[in-house]
């Protein structure tokens, strides 16, 4: 028998073309037990450097039902991990020996504040995104990180079964999903159903579905919950990530969780994003499973996304400096810098400011083209069609479309090099403010898609609409028939791009183009000035309208022939620019000797028209806006209108005006370039390890709070994180709460799969970094998403007041009460309290006056404790909803109690002292006023370790004595008043 399966063993490997003894001979021993995909496994892990797990199998015939269970787990944990586990082995030997060698995460990243929308509750901006959020939300997804239980808390159950406040006893699982009901009624009409999505793991997942299916979904319908379950990772040995086995059982691998990061390729492989994105949904809201307060930010921050078009908004709150809480922040590599660098040397020894001088060096000879063409935010066409065709036409096409060389190509470096030209020339080919948004971008192909992506809103409604009043506000006033023509034609091109028309066939297309030419011609006619009625009766009159040419080409010439006969005076003179061995025409007005212009020939500036500010009385030449304004000195410029003293000749040189205007225009000068090279230094150490293959581009993430104050320091911040004169650090404080765009977040997911860049955090047993205190893992977070986002990516944040919008529940109370004082205790007892704050604090802001809180302490938290109030998320969803019910002089002491179930409950002249307890189905208006007081419900300190009393309680501190409460119940729709 044993031969039998040594010979089977030996033409396993045979077939396979491997050597025996490269095996483990364990594994060799009982290859025959093994399928052929198993057999597949087991060379990936001998070629992996594994072969430690067969290190104690045993001989063929003993306990080869754990052997097949063994491979029967390394297959699960293959195809759970993207690039199966291989990948998995090798990406973190390359973490880990960056861990070992101690390189910093973020070498070469120079950390500054990101973009973002910083919110103060109950102002109109607030109230204004709140309303654009809610009706925004029938278009959302929501999906809930909820993979742990509630061990650390002193609770064995799951976390989002765990009551969020005791006076109501409502779980975290039922708040949120209140939430969405309230949120799915109140955004529109047509009622759709908003999709929620729990991720759950092996340990939570049977139990979160008991918890729903046993309380009817909480109102939810089962269809629109989907559960997604997250799978475990293997654990690592050591430096050289050798898998490790469990302690207990040598046919098993040890796993650990691999982080909430899972969710998006739970997401991804599901197929929900798709099924999603085809139901016209365009949003997906992260949020974790214990933060009782977060939906009462979501509608402001989903509104502040819509209304900025963000890919990704992180919901943020307000975070003092070197808070143990994470930054948001925007890293810029150095890569970046060096280019910027690069350019600004490049542009000192030849100007290639936009439209002045060319170069040829790197560029082919950039033509001279006029600075109005810079784009502006306004004019994206014109930009976008002259920077194409002229790159084309040098053969340079291949920066815009990032088709260049592949690095290690022997061309790569001279190509990249011309990238860094053409970088420059793009930013100067931008006014100041826009060129600052792309300035750290990496490549050319970057700046281009960020810019056209910005500015290039096809179908867009409100351009569609901006377009239509510029059209019909348009006359000819001062300006030239061919002038007026133009500017038409202009606004014509930009509605064609906005209204993308396609038509089934080609007779429908001839008809609706001739019909659109007679729509123009009649907008040109009616907007001429009143001197071509004649001329504007004649072609009206004609039997077949004709062409808009002919129709331009018509009044163009009626305009020569009034010319001629009325004698108009118009001259016009020129003067030459040096303008880097090229000439430049430009308009002039003639003057007389003494410098001042003619007054007949001064009385014509009503038919000048500047074509860089759009104004009349100059030209361009002479436009302060564009050069300044001069001086009452000068020599060269006149003291109105800046209008020429010297018989027009400019005598200043392209690069004299280049250089006048470089500070407005934001170039660099030598000390600028130097205080660049200094940030290009190497940053301190930080604990941690984690892959930011990132070079040459920048990003915006959260960075944890032990790494954000060195990464400061080692970059030009010498105090590190400080507070701002707001109080607060500049950097907002996150709070792993993301809103994602459904359309780029399928996209990039298309190309990653969902993989999040991961990070590894070995504790070691000693200096040589060789061999771990307990076994490892990669692990990844959700908030890391960010990372794998092109630099076109629209990234930032929404702050909101922390009293608002955060108040986690994850540590335990005997953990909570060793935090130094001052700091957040995050525990179930400050969780609840802060729920009872905020309330407070937003009726307070709605009229209603709140007695003062009292400090109490409870489990050794000192804490606030204001009205226990709290209301379901229907009765209240927006501040302006809560305003609305609320009326006359209302008051509530600070021992009382109130809880409010239902939608139509209105507080009218209400004296509250001591409990109110008011439930009603929805069609039933309920009316509360008048003074109420009884004996109400007291707080009262209990023992955490008091094993008598229920987990949910115990680790709070404290429990409710109800003594005394006025509770009503509504059970009929109607009008009812409750006035004792």
């Amino acid at each position: 028998m044993a031969l039998a399966t040594a010979d089977s063993a030996a033409e396993i490997l045979s077939n396979l073309n491997i050597n025996a003894g490269d095996w483990p001979p364990n594994l060799v021993k009982n290859l025959h037990l093994l399928p052929a995909d198993q057999i597949e496994l087991a060379k990936m892990l001998s070629e992996m450097g594994q072969s430690h797990l067969f290190q104690h199998w045993a001989e063929p015939g003993v306990e080869d039902d754990q052997k097949k269970a063994f491979f029967a787990q390394v297959a699960k944990l293959n195809s759970s991990y993207p690039g199966g586990l291989a990948s998995y082995i090798q990406t973190a030997r390359e973490l880990l020996a960056d861990s070992k060698t101690g390189k910093n995460p973020y070498d070469g990243f120079t950390p500054s504040v990101p973009t973002g929308e910083i919110l103060s509750f109950g102002d109109d901006n607030f109230i204004n995104f709140e309303e654009a959020g809610v009706k925004e939300a029938q278009n959302a997804a929501f999906v809930l990180v909820a993979g742990g239980l509630g061990e650390r808390l002193g609770y064995n159950g799951i976390k989002v079964a765990l009551p969020a406040e005791t006076t109501t006893g409502t779980c975290f699982l039922q708040s949120y999903i209140e939430s969405i009901l309230a949120l799915q009624e109140a955004s529109g009409t047509c009622q759709k159903e908003i999709p929620f999505v729990i991720m759950t793991s092996d340990d939570t997942h049977t139990r979160t579905l008991d918890l729903l299916e046993s309380n009817s979904y909480f109102g939810m319908k089962p269809a629109q919950v989907k559960l997604l379950k997250q799978e475990k990772v293997a654990c690592l040995d050591d430096n050289d990530a050798r898998l490790a086995l469990d302690p207990h059982n040598k046919y098993k691998i040890q796993t650990k969780p691999h982080g909430h990061g899972d969710v998006h390729s739970l997401l991804y492989s599901s197929g929900l994003l798709n099924l999603w994105h085809d139901a016209g949904l365009r949003w997906v809201i992260f949020f974790q499973d214990t933060n009782g307060l977060l939906f009462k930010a979501i509608p402001a921050s989903l509104g502040v996304s819509a209304t900025k078009q963000y890919h990704v908004n992180s919901i943020a709150v307000q975070r003092k400096a070197k808070e143990a809480i994470g930054g948001i922040t925007r890293l810029t590599h150095s890569d970046v810098l060096r280019k910027v660098i690069m350019s600004e040397i490049a542009e000192s020894v030849a100007t290639t400011r936009f439209g002045e001088v060319t170069t040829s060096q790197t560029t082919g000879e950039l033509q001279n083209i006029q600075a109005a063409y810079r784009l502006n935010g306004k004019n994206y066409l014109k930009w976008f069609q002259l920077v194409q065709t002229f790159l084309k036409g040098k053969g340079k096409l291949s920066h815009l479309l990032g088709t260049g060389p592949e690095k290690g190509d022997p061309k790569f470096e001279a190509w990249d090099e011309e990238d860094s030209m053409v970088m420059s020339w793009l930013w100067n080919s931008m006014t100041p403010d826009i060129s600052d948004t792309c300035m750290f971008l990496s490549t050319a192909k970057d700046i281009w898609e960020s810019i056209r992506q910005t500015y290039s809103k096809v179908k867009d409604a409100t351009q569609v609409y901006e377009v239509k009043i510029k059209t019909a506000a348009l006359k000819q006033g001062n300006k030239s028939v061919t002038e007026y023509a133009i500017l038409l034609k202009n606004l014509w091109q930009e509605m064609d791009h906005y209204q993308c028309i396609e038509m089934k066939c080609s007779e429908d297309a001839t008809t609706l183009k001739k019909f659109i030419e007679k729509d123009r011609v009649y907008d040109f006619l009616a907007g001429l000035n009143v001197e071509f009625d004649q001329v504007r009766v004649q072609i009206l009159g004609k039997q077949d309208l004709p062409s808009l040419n002919e129709v331009i080409s018509m009044v163009r010439a009626e305009e020569s022939r009034r010319g001629v006969m009325l004698d108009s005076v118009h001259v016009e003179g020129s003067a030459m620019v040096s303008n880097g061995g090229k000439n430049q025409s430009l308009e002039q007005l003639p003057v007389s000797e003494n410098g001042k212009g003619d007054s007949a020939k001064t009385s014509n500036r009503d038919n000048l028209w500047c074509t860089y500010c759009k104004k009349p009385r100059h030209t361009r030449d002479r436009c302060w806006k564009l050069h300044g304004k001069p001086s009452t000195s000068s020599k060269e410029w006149g003291y109105k209108g800046g209008q020429p003293r010297n018989q027009g000749q400019a005598h200043m040189t392209a690069m004299e005006l280049n250089q006048e205007k470089s500070q407005e225009q934001g170039e660099l000068d030598k000390k600028e370039i130097e205080k660049l090279r200094s940030l290009l230094g190497t940053l301190e150490k930080a604990t941690g390890v984690c892959s930011l293959a990132h070079s040459g581009r920048s990003m915006v993430i959260n960075v944890e709070y032990n790494q954000l104050d060195p990464l400061l320091r080692a970059t030009g911040h010498p105090d590190g994180d400080v507070n701002c004169e707001t109080g607060y650090s500049p950097f907002p404080g996150n709070i792993n709460q993301l809103i994602l765009e459904l359309g780029p977040y399928i996209e990039e997911l298309t190309k990653t799969g969902g993989a999040i860049k991961e990070f590894v955090n070995p504790k070691y047993k000693d200096a040589s970094k060789t061999s771990f205190k307990s076994s490892t893992r990669l692990e990844c977070m959700m908030q890391d998403y960010p990372k794998t986002l092109p630099p076109s990516a629209r990234v930032g944040f929404t702050v909101m007041d922390t009293w608002l919008a955060y108040a986690p529940v994850k540590n335990n109370s005997e953990d909570a009460a060793k935090v130094p004082k001052g700091n957040p205790y995050h525990s179930a007892t400050s969780g609840e309290m802060a729920i009872y704050r905020a309330n407070s604090l937003i009726l307070k802001k709605a009229g209603v006056q709140m007695e003062d809180p009292v400090q109490q302490v409870f489990s050794g938290q000192e804490v606030e404790v204001w009205p226990r109030v709290t209301w379901k998320p229907k009765w209240g969803l927006t501040f302006a909803e809560i305003k609305r019910k609320i009326s006359g002089s209302c008051s509530i002491s600070q021992r009382s109690t109130m809880a409010l179930k239902g939608h139509d409950i209105f507080l009218e002249d209400l004296s509250l002292d001591g409990a109110l307890i008011i439930n009603s189905i929805d069609g039933a208006e309920v009316k509360v006023g008048g003074s109420i007081q009884n004996k109400g419900w007291l707080l009262e300190s209990i023992d955490y370790k008091d094993i008598a009393i229920p987990e949910e309680l115990r680790i709070r501190g404290f429990q409710i004595n109800k003594l005394e409460q006025l509770e009503e119940t509504y059970v009929e729709p109607g009008k009812f008043t409750l006035k004792p």
